[in-house]
Parts: C-alpha cells; structure tokens; sequence
C-alpha cells in the first residue's frame, strides 16, 4: 500500500469481488459496509458467520478475509467505536482511539504555520461532530480534546476559535446533505506552494490571495506552506554522511570545437566526464539527434571535450532547461544548439 495508486487499486479489485456477494441466497449479512478492504457486516444470531467467512476465502486465493467480533457490544471500525445498546436497541458511535494513542499532536510551539494548527482543532472538532452520535458523547469528546489540547501547549482563545470554525463546517455539510443540491463553483482553484519561513510567509501569502482576488475575482488561489528547516534535515546528512558526487551533478556545461569559435551549449542531470562520453560515444556511432554530430560531420571537425567548462549548476530540470536557454540566447549565434525555451525576455 505504499504507492498512492495502492489504495485505489485495492478498491477497484474488492469492488470487483463484492459482486459476488449478490450470489448468497442464505446466511447473508444484512448490512455490509466496506472502505478500501476494511468491511463492517451485521449478522443476526441464527447466521453462521464462520460458514460465511470460509466461503468469502474462497473469492480469490490470494484473498484472505479476517474476522473481528464484537466484545462487550463494541466493536471498532476505522476510527469508530459501534456500541450496542440492547435497552433501546440501538447502536451508538464514539470516537475510537487505539491502545497505544499517546494524544500527542502538533505541538503549538513547533514552527509550524498557524493556519495549520488552527486546521489541526478544526479537524478534530469535524470529525467528533461527525463521529459521535448523541450529546453526551459529543460534550465528553469536546472536553477530552480541549484538555488534549492544552496540554500539548494550546492557548485557550485558538481552542474556542478552532471549535467555532468546525461547527460551522459541520453545519454546512449536514444542510447539504438534507437538501441534496451542490452549489456549482464558478472559480477556478489555483494550488501555490510556499516554503515557510516563520510569519513573513504568512504575510506574502496574503498578499499574494489579496492580489488575485482583485484582479482575477474568478480565481480562488490556495496557498500551502512547505516545511524547510527541520530536525531532519539538519541530522540526517551528519548520520548518514554526505554524497561528495552529487555537487558535481546535475549542470548546464559548454564544449568547444577545435576548429572555429562555435560551441555547443547543453544540460545533463549526470555529472560532466558522463556526458562527454556520451557525446564521444555518439560521434562514433554517427547519431543523427545530436547538434554535436551534425557539426562535426558536416564542417568535419572535432570538438575539445576535455575542455568542456561548467556554466552553472542546478538541481531542478526545469530551471537548469531555462538557464540553458539563456545561455544559449546570450552565444550571438556561436552556439550549435536552439533555443529550448523562447522565452518573451528573447523579443
């Protein structure tokens, strides 16, 4: 499950499987509701369930389906508790935590944005709200969190606001639920990512959403931060130790022909002897995709790899393209290659 695909594919092959189920005439679950490959089935006392889990095995033979029966009327599904109570016979839900849930969350004095700790109460207080079944269960969850909270540093007026907020969220989505009608949305989503460093990002973030929002008031830009400076980036490098090859990688370089003033400007995501092997190589085998060739075959010159020189480096592709590019653009016509990206500064 460790691709991002693992839990869509998971889904569409129990999908597929669940059909099956359509087939049983006796002993059948009156309820059967799955999430992924996680299924919650309700079954009376006169049904056998181990004759039904032995015959659901029998899907797929890498499929193995595991029972858990209830204790005590409960029985946890995801992150709810089902409690049945047998006086008014009905079911109740609660929030469930496992054994080893240590109640620790973002911790309000990390360096973290605020907007996200204020999401982080939002969140909880949803998913009570959502979870939670009656009043009382409700009222005990929301103290439980709020002391939760303060311990881990949580001042009181961010608890209160957080509360508000996900009671107005929950609001929202119950009267759409009950009016069954979605407002169509008429702006475009706009996703930006923001390196954070502290409340200057905040800052720029807003007035970056201020800026669009006067001049492109169909667009609704969101704006996430990225974590740039943590523990692990800075102890990491020293356990592991550095890769000295690396800062030779990753670079636009320019080889100079032997023969007249032209040279051929290009970029690689490998280190420089690499490429010029590469190139070497493809002059030997007269390859008809490279600039290189084409100069050496037509004017039959030869080029002076040993003395390629390293213009600049940079790590990301698209940018180290671009850099290429300019340098490119800047050769006066003395470069072999084109210009990747004619970019509006060109004219």
């Amino acid at each position: 499950m460790g691709s991002p695909l693992g839990p869509i594919l998971a889904d569409i092959f129990v999908t597929n499987l669940e059909t099956k189920l359509n087939k049983f005439s006796t002993n059948k679950p009156s309820l059967w509701i799955r999430y992924v490959d996680d299924i919650f089935c309700l079954f009376t006392k006169k049904q056998d369930i181990d004759d039904f889990l032995e015959r659901i095995n029998k899907w797929h033979k890498n499929i193995r389906f595991a029972k858990e029966e209830e204790i005590d009327g409960k029985l946890a599904f995801l992150d709810v508790l089902v409690i049945r109570d047998n006086t008014t016979n009905k079911y109740v839900t609660i929030v469930y935590r496992k054994p080893t849930d240590t109640n620790l969350y973002l911790l309000y004095d990390s360096n973290q944005c605020r907007k996200y700790k204020l999401g982080l109460i939002r969140t909880l207080v949803i998913r009570i709200l959502l979870i939670c079944s009656t009043i009382t269960h409700k009222d005990n969850e929301l103290t439980l969190m709020k002391h939760t909270l303060k311990t881990n540093g949580y001042p009181d007026h961010l608890i209160r606001r957080g509360i508000c907020e996900g009671e107005v969220i929950v609001n929202k989505i119950n009267n759409k639920k009950n009016n069954q009608q979605q407002k169509t949305q008429t702006k475009q989503n706009i996703y930006f990512t923001l390196t954070y460093y502290g409340l200057e990002s905040t800052i720029l973030a807003r007035r970056i959403k201020h800026i669009i929002q006067k001049f492109m008031p169909l667009t609704n830009i969101n704006i996430a931060f990225k974590k740039s400076f943590t523990l692990k980036n800075i102890f990491l490098p020293i356990q592991k130790g550095k890769d000295k090859t690396t800062k030779d990688k990753k670079l636009v370089y320019k080889i100079p022909c032997n023969n007249c003033n032209k040279y051929y400007i290009g970029e690689t995501n490998r280190d420089k002897p690499t490429r010029m092997k590469e190139h070497q190589k493809d002059i030997k085998n007269l390859s008809d995709s490279s600039n290189v060739v084409k100069h050496a075959i037509e004017q039959k010159h030869t080029f002076k790899f040993d003395q390629a020189e390293t213009l600049t480096f940079e790590s990301k592709w698209n940018r180290r393209v671009i850099k290429e590019s300019l340098y490119t653009h800047q050769s006066l016509d003395q470069s072999l290659n084109d210009v990747k990206f004619k970019l509006n500064v060109f004219g």
